[in-house]
């Protein structure tokens, strides 16, 4: 063995811990130099010995203190996004019923406060596209009612031919188009003030209403009630309309000698019935459009009547549906709210 080569010795009987080491000899300057280094056996054994406790000590604190960390930083980041999160939630119930509502700046973080402002400026703009069109629609309903009014009661008072009667249908068809304009333009403008109301109150009262006005048109409206009161919180003048225009609509798609049938059930819904041709599934979509009339040429009508229902079941916080009837024909349901307490509120009312 070279003398720079390591030399390893095991040294023992040197009290109750034995070494083990090596020896080196380097040449220098000086002469000769030898090293040397020992260790005693069980070194290892007490490194390990630490390492072991030291992960039975700490490595188990170690998931807490990273779920900590975790559970603060999401409680932090929240925090920090609970003003966007109520402005997403204000934003998603503005409509065309609630333009005037707007989206608080306050608290926000500074990247989203233009984006805010932005929104408000354009809700001011749609607000008053809005007005304009509701006020444009409001004033040339009343400017058309005087004129259509003198041009009815002159027609009224001529004697002539068939032809005069054709044109007295046709005024009253714009009679008809000039109320539902401003039915539209209130219901788009005014808040319904809502009250307990009865649906077997009010349909039946609708029903009585257009029974003679159906006999000339050969067909006849009939009124299943069920026991007791029904119930809602609603406005008693806007349902009374939206029956109105769906029986209407029922009359005029029956065939002639056919029933429309008025049904309220105790859930507070009111069903009318006809027998007509029914509703096309491609149609569905766009009966409650305004001004739509479908494909039929012969559709009597603005297409409003039932755009008309469907506002005002909005309004109720309610929905108007369709489905087919058995045997041929269509039942537009109305589906009102039903609160068990507004019979309690009305029977104290009325004592």
């Amino acid at each position: 063995m070279a003398k720079d080569d390591p030399s390893y010795f095991h040294l023992t009987n040197l009290g109750s811990t034995d070494y083990y080491g090596l020896s080196v000899e380097l040449k220098s300057a000086a002469g000769p130099v030898s090293v040397s280094v020992a260790r005693t056996a069980g070194a290892s054994d007490l490194v390990s010995s630490l390492l072991r406790e030291f992960v039975l000590d700490v490595a188990w604190a170690s998931p807490l203190f990273m779920l900590a960390t975790l559970a603060i930083g999401i409680l932090v980041v929240r925090g920090g996004l609970k003003p966007v999160r109520d402005v997403s939630k204000l934003a998603a119930g503005i409509g065309p019923h609630s333009t005037s509502i707007r989206l608080p700046a306050a608290n926000l973080p500074a990247q989203i406060k233009p984006l805010v402002d932005a929104v408000n400026a354009a809700l001011d703009r749609l607000e008053r596209g809005f007005v304009a069109q509701r006020q444009f629609t409001a004033d040339a309903a009343h400017q058309l009612r005087t004129p259509l009014a003198i041009v009815t009661g002159a027609l009224d008072s001529m004697q002539g031919n068939g032809e005069l009667g054709k044109l007295r249908t046709d005024v009253a068809r714009m009679n008809r188009l000039v109320e539902q304009l401003l039915r539209v333009a209130r219901l788009d403008a005014v808040v319904l003030d809502l009250a307990p109301v009865d649906l077997n109150e009010i349909a039946s009262s609708v029903v009585a209403t257009l029974a003679p006005w159906t006999i000339p048109q050969g067909r006849t409206v009939a009124f299943a009630n069920t026991n007791g009161s029904v119930w809602v919180n609603a406005n008693d003048h806007a349902v009374a309309e939206a029956i109105r225009n769906l029986v209407e609509n029922g009359i005029a798609h029956s065939p002639p000698g056919a029933e429309v049938m008025v049904k309220v059930y105790p859930d507070g819904r009111v069903a009318v019935i006809d027998h007509g041709s029914g509703v096309s599934s491609q149609d569905r979509e766009r009966i409650f459009d305004r001004f739509w009339r479908g494909k039929d040429p012969k559709a009597e009508g603005a297409g409003l009547g039932l755009a008309i229902v469907q506002e005002i079941m909005k309004a109720h916080g309610g929905r108007v549906t369709l489905e087919d009837n058995v045997g041929g024909g269509s039942v537009f349901t109305l589906r009102f709210p039903l609160r068990a307490q507004i019979q309690d509120q009305a029977e104290i009312m009325h004592s």
